[in-house]
Order: C-alpha cells, then structure tokens, then sequence
C-alpha cells in the first residue's frame, strides 16, 4: 500500500483515539476553559485538544513507514524539515503553558521569534517570487533578471524578515480565528491539503508527507471538536499547527518555480489573515492597542447575525475550500490566470468580511481620514510648540514670557490662561489671557486644570490656571495637555534669570522676571 494513503489514514484514527485520553486528563487536572464574558461556550471545555493532534502527527510519522505492508517513498529528512518539527514542539510548549498558567503576550512572542528563526538559520527564506514566461512579460523586465524559463522577482535583504513576519503572523492568525468549535481545525485541513499539493507539485516530498500526517491527525481531533465541543485545541494546538503551516509554506515558497508556491499558501490561510489584518486596522483606526480584544471577528459578526455555530464554521469552511480550489485550478493554467484568481478570490473573502460587519469599508475610510487629520494636526502643534521653546532664550521679562506661553495657548486650543503672584520687588502682577477667535476642536466641553509653573525664588509658589475646551472623547484634551504640560515644565520663570543678572545700582523692575 502507498505511504501517501496510509499516512493520513493512521493519523485520523490515532488523533481519534488519542483526544479522549488528553481530554480526559485535562479534565481530571482542572485545565478547562471556562466561560466568560468573551467567549461563546457556556460551560467548561478541556484543553489539550493540541496535544493529541501534535502526539497523533508525530506518531504517524515516526510509526507508519515501518509497517511491513507499506511501500515506502525515498523521503530524505533534511535540517528544514527538522527545523520545523523542532519549531512546532516549541509552539506546542509555549502554548500549553499559556493554556495552563496564562503567559504574557511579549514572551510568546519571544518564543515565536526564536522559533521562526530557527527555520530560517535552517535555510527556509522568501528571497524572492519566481514567474513563468509568457508571451507579453517582458513588461515586468524591470522587476528581476530573467533566467530559463521565468523571470525573478528579488526580495534581497528584505527575504529572511519578511520569511519571519509570515511565520509568526501567520501562526497568530491561525490563533486568532479559533473562536468557534471546530473552525481553526477546519481551515487548518483545507490548507495542509492545498500547501501538501504545491509541495509535491514542488519536488517537496518530506514537507507534503508531513502535513498530509498533520492533515489526517486534525482530522482525527475535529469529531471531538464540533459544536458542542468537548475539547478545545487551546494554544497547544492552534499556535504549533499555525507555525507548522505557515513553515511549510514558506520553504514551499522559497524555492518554488512557479507563482503557485505563493498564491496557494496565501489564499488557503486566507481568512485567518485577512481577519486577523482587519482586526489590527480597525484597532489603529479606533486608536486601541494592537493587543487589545473586540468581538467583531468575522466569526462573532456571523454569531450576531443569527448563525449558529455549526452554520457559521460550515460558511467559513466552505468559502475557504472554494477560494483555495479555484486557485489551485487556476494554477494548472499558467500565471495570468493564477493571478486573476486571486485576485477574484481576495475580492470574494472582503466582501464576506464586509458583508459580516468585520470590516466596514466606507466607515473604516471616513475614520483613517479622521485619524490622518488628527495625526497631521499633532505634527503641526507639535512643530509650532517646539519652535514657540526658542522664543524663551530671548525674552527677559516677565511680560515677554508671558507673551510666548499665550501664543502656545492660541496655538493649542486653549480658551483661557491665567496666572498671578509677586514681582521681585513686591508688587502683584495679575495676567489673564483669552482668544479672540475659538481656535482647534469643538469647544463643547472645557476643563480647568493648574500648572504650577518653576521659579528659582525660594518659597515661590507660581500656579498657571488654564480652560481647554475638547471634544467629548478626551482625545483633544490628552494631546494638548500632553504638548504644554512638558512646554511649561522645561521653560518656567526660573530660566529668565539665566540670560543675565542686574548689575548693582539697577533698579529692581529693570532686572529680568521683573
């Protein structure tokens, strides 16, 4: 019998029988998943779904080619391969610990990193894109040199950091999605399947065997993981499948001959990047870290609109499975139809993000716009203030300070500065300063606020009181404090002395801070 049908089939049947024995032990250990505010599962779920498939995959790996009955391949492990296998097992650690005794993001992070390094020190790096010659191409000369055959697209210095950014991001996508029962395991099969075809297509043997194993093994798991779950994949699982993957691909990609070692990994992991990029945008757009959770994933937008879980996964799935089909199909045809296939099927997958609510194009514009603006206005504020700090090693009195704080003021936004205290010589002084126009945000809302403002005096007790008029979110308020607060701080009364001091017999109001 074939290594090719046997494999996966030793691998369903071993993640099928080993998830209830790591479930059950996940169980017996309190490692659950307990519901919460963020999640949909109303009761607990064991953990460790991860580890039965990684366990199955890499039995069927190590046991499978010495059964007596099959015909083996002539499958050479080279360090690559290694690389990756060693990778997933980090994965699989960092992600059981997280799944355990929650870790902090930037140490998974740093696991990631060292992990996608280790494969690109193997040799795995996207140094650039091969294409096919047709007739007509010779428009894109000026991209790489032609060689027989095709002409390279060269990614120089730029091949092992962008080979690191897919591997991690990719994993983390993969991490991301897994937000209903059985979705993250269902996209995962439907990409071993498509990244394990280019890979043979590519002379890759040890990488296509691999993930027909990983392939068989998720499905192995995924009975025990339909809705209503009764185990989940937890990090273990999501983050050494995902860097599995997004591996593989690349060492696909890195030495393939023909446009389909990118096109097919791109669009067969296509929905966990795009929500995952999406997510990030909408954060940047909204101001939020990029760390922070929201429930507007493509697969919480479909819950709120009245799928169920099962239907849910099943319209993901099935997109997916049509998306990638179409491009491998379009990948027997030559490059230009490869090309428009993706092309068609990236458009297909946004406006099923758009369609969800994920991702709302027109309101998602109108607030980069915003945020453009608002970042084009910090700049100029930013500028003029820092300009405005100049303007302090020239004034020598009270008044000409002063002048320069009102003009920051007029600058900012504010709609009043006031400040009272003693002269030098004993006599009150009593500024106040207001615009004669409103200049910045919209004056709907003010607060009041003091400053105390230095003075080399002893027992000087200056205070600067100010009214910012904001908008109701507290953005304009924070950017503007923000600016003057540190402006006032470095240039206080205290260095008005530093120009020069009054010589003896000088009247006390000449001196400076008068």
């Amino acid at each position: 019998m074939s290594l090719l049908l046997v494999l996966p089939i030793c691998a369903f049947l071993a993640g099928l029988l080993i998830t209830p024995i790591t479930s059950a032990i996940a169980r017996r250990n309190g490692w659950v998943d307990q519901p919460g505010l963020r999640k949909i599962h109303r009761q607990p779920v064991a953990y460790l779904g991860g580890v039965a498939v990684v366990a199955a995959f890499m039995l069927s790996l190590v046991a499978v080619p010495w059964l007596p009955a099959i015909r083996t391949l002539e499958v050479p492990l080279d360090r690559q391969v290694a690389a990756i296998l060693v990778g997933g097992l980090m994965m699989l650690g960092v992600g059981l610990r997280d799944d355990i005794q929650r870790m902090g993001a930037m140490a998974k992070l740093f696991v990631q990193l060292a992990a996608a390094g280790l494969v690109v020190l193997s040799g795995v790096s996207i140094d650039g894109i091969w294409l096919s010659r047709p007739e007509g191409l010779g428009i894109l000369s000026f991209l790489g040199d032609y060689e027989t055959g095709g002409t390279r697209i060269d990614f120089g210095v730029f091949g092992v950091p962008l080979t690191i950014i897919w591997i991690v991001g990719a994993t983390n996508a993969l991490n991301i999605i897994d937000g209903l029962d059985s979705l993250a395991s269902g996209l995962s099969v439907i990409a071993c399947g498509a990244i394990s075809w280019v890979a043979f297509q590519e002379g890759h043997v040890a990488v296509g065997l691999m993930l027909i194993a990983l392939m068989g093994s998720i499905g192995g798991f995924m009975p025990h993981n339909l809705h209503p779950a009764r185990v989940f994949l937890g990090d273990a699982g999501s983050l050494s499948i995902g860097f599995m993957l997004s591996s593989s691909a690349a060492l696909v990609a890195s030495g393939a001959s023909s446009l389909s070692g990118f096109t097919i990994p791109l669009i067969a992991l296509g929905i966990p990047i795009l929500d995952t990029t999406f997510a990030m945008a909408r954060r940047f757009i909204e101001g939020r870290s990029m760390m922070s959770a929201d429930r507007n994933h493509i697969h919480h937008r479909l819950i709120k609109l009245g799928f169920g879980q099962r239907r849910a996964v099943a319209m993901l799935v099935a997109t997916s499975a049509v998306a990638t089909s179409v491009v491998v199909l379009a990948a027997t045809m030559g490059d230009t139809a490869q090309m428009g296939a993706l092309a068609v099927a990236i458009l297909g997958l946004c406006l099923l993000f758009s369609a969800s609510g994920s991702i709302r194009i027109k309101e998602s514009m109108d607030a980069f716009r915003q945020v453009a603006s608002s970042a084009r206005a910090v700049s100029d504020e930013k500028h003029a203030v820092d300009e405005l700090s100049l303007a302090f090693r020239e004034a020598t009195s009270l008044e000409e300070w002063w002048r320069v704080v009102t003009t920051a003021g007029h600058i900012l936004g504010f709609s009043e500065l006031s400040m009272e205290g003693e002269r030098r010589d004993g006599s009150p002084f009593h500024l106040k300063w207001e615009p004669e126009h409103a200049v910045g945000a919209p004056t709907g809302f003010v607060t009041r606020i003091e400053i105390p403002v230095n003075d080399r005096r002893e027992g000087s007790a200056l205070v600067l009181k100010a009214a910012v008029s904001h908008d109701s979110s507290t953005a304009t308020l924070g950017r503007r404090l923000a600016l003057f607060h540190p402006f006032l701080s470095f240039n206080g009364l205290e260095r008005l002395g530093a120009h020069s001091a009054p010589e003896e017999g000088t009247p006390v109001s000449s001196a400076p801070w008068a």
